[in-house]
Order: C-alpha cells, then sequence, then structure tokens
C-alpha cells in the first residue's frame, strides 16, 4: 500500500510514517504547503490520509481539490476533532472515511486497509453519532424535494443503498444478500448513476440527507 500523509506538524508525519513502515506500507509525506496535487499525481497513492485543520490550507478545501483531481482516489481524514459538524462535511465532500489521531495504531492500519477495500472507516469514539443520524429523519426537507427522491431505485438498490450507508463491503453486502460479489457491483453502479453521484460515501450521505427509507 502506498500512503499520502498530509499534515502540517513535523514529528507527527515523521511518527506516522515510521509506524506505517513497519506494516510494509510505503509513505509520502507533505506539510501542505507544497503542491499536493502535483504529488499525489507524481507518487500515485493508494489512498490520502489528510488533516482536517492546517494553518494556510484549509483540509476541506484540499479534500474538495484532490477529489475532483483524482475521484477515484481514497482521501480519509486524519484529525483532532470530535466535532459532528466536522465529520458530516468531509463525508459530504468525498471523504472516505474519519478518523482520529490518538487513535490506536492497531486500529489505524486496519482502517487503511478498510478503505482501500471499498469500506468507510470512521473512528470508533463517532460511530454511534454516525449511527443515530442513519437512523433518524432529517430534520427539514427541500420543499421542492420529490416526496421520494429514491423512486427510481429497486427494492433490490435500496436494500444495497442501505448497507452502503452503514459502511458495508462489497463483499459483506453479498454475503448478507446471498448474490455475488459481481451482482453488488453491478448494482452498486446503478445506484450511483440513478443518485446522479460519483462515489459510495456521496451516496451513503445523500442516503442520510434525504432520509431513505429503512426497511421493516
Amino acid at each position: 500500500m502506498r500512503v499520502l500523509l498530509v499534515d502540517d506538524h513535523r514529528l507527527f508525519r515523521a511518527a506516522l510514517q515510521e509506524l506505517l513502515s513497519t506494516q510494509g506500507i510505503t509513505t509520502e509525506t507533505s506539510s501542505g504547503e507544497d503542491d499536493v496535487l502535483a504529488l499525489a499525481a507524481s507518487f500515485k497513492p493508494d489512498l490520502v490520509l489528510l488533516d482536517l485543520k492546517m494553518p494556510g490550507q484549509d483540509g476541506l478545501t484540499l479534500l474538495g481539490e484532490i477529489h475532483e483531481r483524482f475521484p477515484q482516489l481514497p482521501v480519509i481524514m486524519l484529525t483532532g476533532s470530535e466535532e459532528e459538524k466536522n465529520l458530516f462535511d468531509c463525508l459530504r465532500a468525498g471523504a472516505q472515511g474519519y478518523l482520529l489521531k490518538d487513535s490506536d495504531p492497531e486500529y489505524l492500519v486496519s482502517a487503511l486497509h478498510e478503505a482501500t477495500n471499498g469500506r468507510i472507516p470512521v473512528a470508533p469514539q463517532l460511530t454511534d453519532t454516525l449511527a443515530r443520524a442513519l437512523g433518524q429523519p432529517p430534520s427539514e426537507r427541500d420543499p421542492q424535494q420529490p416526496p421520494d427522491p429514491f423512486a427510481a431505485l429497486t427494492p433490490r438498490e435500496k436494500d444495497i443503498l442501505e448497507r452502503l450507508a452503514v459502511g458495508e463491503s462489497n463483499k459483506v453486502i453479498a454475503r448478507h444478500l446471498g448474490i455475488s460479489d459481481g451482482t453488488v457491483k453491478l448494482h452498486v453502479k446503478s445506484v450511483l448513476r440513478k443518485l446522479g453521484v460519483h462515489s459510495r460515501v456521496e451516496a451513503a450521505i445523500k442516503a442520510l440527507d434525504l432520509g431513505l427509507p429503512r426497511a421493516k
């Protein structure tokens, strides 16, 4: 695995780079002050670990730029903020996960592998927050929004979208629904197309924002 770490703290970068190297993970680092997009193009990482708050460089803005330039490149936020707003702002902007800097090292490494396998790792301290939000209807709706924004989805696609919203991988979804991985991939592509989004995370956040009805 190749990881691009973007963080303004030199000691943190060095410590994390050493930790990842012991796990066979190749790491390139950036303070965020240089051209991160050019570095990503030359280093060709499997994923990016991105700090949220850096002096002179807003992590959320940089997340959007990376997502626009490299839409298939997973970006995981690695931050000290446990604020719910930051969590959802990052996921809505296309982050593939949200981890905290005080994470257990073994958990962090495991989360990186989960992300490269299509899952959405979220710090354990915040999973209850995310689960509660996914289980609640939105407090406000756009009056112009159709009564059922998911009407174009088939029942099977709605089942799969629900499981995407809680971060399940294609293999886990296939096992739960009794279908093949290939069938899940086809359904996921169809869900993204019908919802007008480009990633599994965007689909999950849209399900949250628009209140996908929960299966009975």
